[in-house]
């Protein structure tokens, strides 16, 4: 281990990210980026190449400097998770209007399979006003129902 402290906290923000609800995911992948970030920052600071190691992380012994090997798998796993939280987060706060019309057809959302994205909002074919959703709140709702989704696979 690296960073022993760190590396512990990252391990518990990705176990709660995987116990996470529809409701707090978004909260947790932003954790977990936080730290995986700071982490990051640590093994370049570590990295082979640099003249000197950053004071903070001066190591008292030549031992316990990590192989230029072990750092570089470090750094490229920290990135690829990264990399897939990152993508995770953006699936649950970037929901366009055909993404929302997409998601209610595949749940088939309130008994339909035929919803519409229209320029005055969102709404199942046939349906009338009181059924029109504004596109703000069909890619809210969908929003809702991808974290549910997710959560349901991943239980």
């Amino acid at each position: 281990m690296l960073y022993p402290d760190l590396e512990r906290d990252l391990q518990k923000s990705k176990t709660a990210l995987h116990k996470a609800n529809r409701d707090n995911i978004v909260d947790q992948c932003k954790r977990y980026l936080t730290l995986l970030d700071e982490y990051r920052i640590r093994l370049y600071e570590l990295a082979p190449g640099t003249d000197q190691l950053q004071p903070a992380t001066r190591i008292s012994t030549l031992a316990e400097i990590p192989d230029r090997k072990a750092i570089r798998e470090a750094i490229e796993t920290t990135t690829r998770e990264r990399n897939t939280t990152q993508v995770l987060l953006l699936s649950f706060t970037t929901v366009s209007g055909y993404e929302a019309v997409e998601i209610f057809n595949e749940r088939k959302y309130q008994g339909h399979d035929d919803w519409e994205l229209r320029a005055s909002g969102v709404k199942f074919h046939g349906g009338g006003a009181l059924d029109l959703m504004t596109i703000q709140e069909a890619v809210q709702l969908a929003s809702v129902l991808r974290r549910e989704d997710y959560v349901a696979r991943h239980a």
